[in-house]
């Protein structure tokens, strides 16, 4: 996906003023084409500097980039220095790729703990996601056998707290264009799907998508950054700690954009879903109010009731259609269950084509 602007650079030097968690100041010595960071004490003679880390002075701002950082907020812990698990390989070495051609770390400097079933041999293990990262065995620092997993899980990290400063600085710092600029926003969506979305089935064959987050500051970002490419998402329920995307138009956008081809199987699982959801879900407005005044010729039903039964969103029920049918006279409330309102047919000969 192309960008129309071309050639858009962040220079590191430029961040200003860091401190981290602890109270120490970052410091970045700049140099031509690098800089170095590290941390100090705020107080004279009160602690050694930090190890040095050197890092790309100027870092283009393209799809990697972007990806790479909504990976890191997504997925990457926070505290220690610059961390990034999961069990998809593809999803690993992308974000090797991004710290390797963005920060200009070497993957070398990585280290790696696993995360495996206890039927699995656990030096060979070791040996296959050496090869896989391309990281030597020799930087494998723990092996977990745990007995509650299926998958093997892997974690990269590379210890450095002035790092997760930079990374957090890079993100606020870039905030307001990735939820304005759609060059932007896109691939930063991409990768934050990868890490922390997810691609849900129900019973009836009809599926949505969900971004998680316990951040309600990174999930007001991530609503602003989708309703900046015309995605429109569902209210967030704290007690599931997700807010999910309905409808046809909002997953062909999400398609279009090929928000959710990082993951490889989050791909296959929203391909499929997609293919099935214009088979079964894609009705045309007459079509579909006509169906809801077939489900009411049975008995009182709320909007859950018929957009489980329609395998559409509730609010394309409760905003679009049931107005047109009651404004026509059509149907018509009867009260609620619990906190829901109930719906039955006004007239019951009302059941002609519309």
């Amino acid at each position: 996906m192309a960008y129309r602007k071309k050639n858009i650079y962040i220079d590191l030097s430029t961040l200003g003023q860091m401190k981290t968690s602890a109270d120490r100041k970052v410091i970045l010595e700049i140099r031509e084409r690098k800089i170095e960071a590290y941390t100090q004490s705020l107080e004279p003679h009160h602690g050694s500097n930090s190890k040095r880390i050197a890092l790309n002075r100027r870092i283009k701002l393209d799809e990697l980039f972007f990806e790479g950082l909504g990976l890191w907020v997504g997925e990457g812990a926070k505290d220690k220095g610059l961390y990034f698990g999961n069990s998809s390989p593809e999803l690993l070495l992308h974000f090797l790729k991004f710290v390797e051609e963005k920060l200009g770390i070497n993957r070398q400097n990585f280290k790696v703990t696993l995360n495996v079933s206890p039927t699995r041999d656990a030096e060979a293990t070791k040996n296959k996601w050496s090869k896989i990262l391309q990281i030597p065995p020799k930087n494998f620092t723990r092996i977990c056998m745990d007995p509650r997993i299926s998958r093997e899980y892997a974690q990269i990290y590379f210890n450095g707290i002035v790092l997760v400063e930079v990374m957090k600085t890079l993100q606020k710092k870039l905030k307001p264009e990735i939820s304005s600029i759609k060059e932007f926003a896109i691939p930063f969506l991409r990768g934050m799907f990868a890490a922390e979305g997810q691609v849900a089935f129900r019973k009836n064959g009809a599926f949505h998508i969900t971004f998680s987050s316990a951040n309600l500051e990174l999930v007001s970002f991530l609503k602003k950054s989708l309703h900046s490419i015309d995605i429109a998402s569902g209210k967030y329920m704290p007690q599931n700690r997700k807010f999910p995307i309905y409808g046809y138009r909002n997953l062909r956008r999400f398609k279009e954009f090929g928000i959710h081809i990082l993951h490889p199987e989050k791909r296959i699982k929203f391909e499929q879903g997609f293919s099935a959801y214009k088979r079964i879900n894609v009705l045309h407005g007459e079509e579909a109010r006509a169906l809801i005044l077939q489900r009411l010729a049975s008995g009182p039903k709320t909007y859950d009731d018929l957009a489980a039964a329609l395998g559409k969103a509730r609010t394309t029920i409760q905003a679009h259609h049931i107005p047109i049918l009651e404004k026509r006279g059509l149907v018509k409330r009867v009260g609620k269950r619990g906190q829901a309102w109930m719906w039955v047919l006004a007239e019951p000969k009302h059941l002609a084509p519309l």
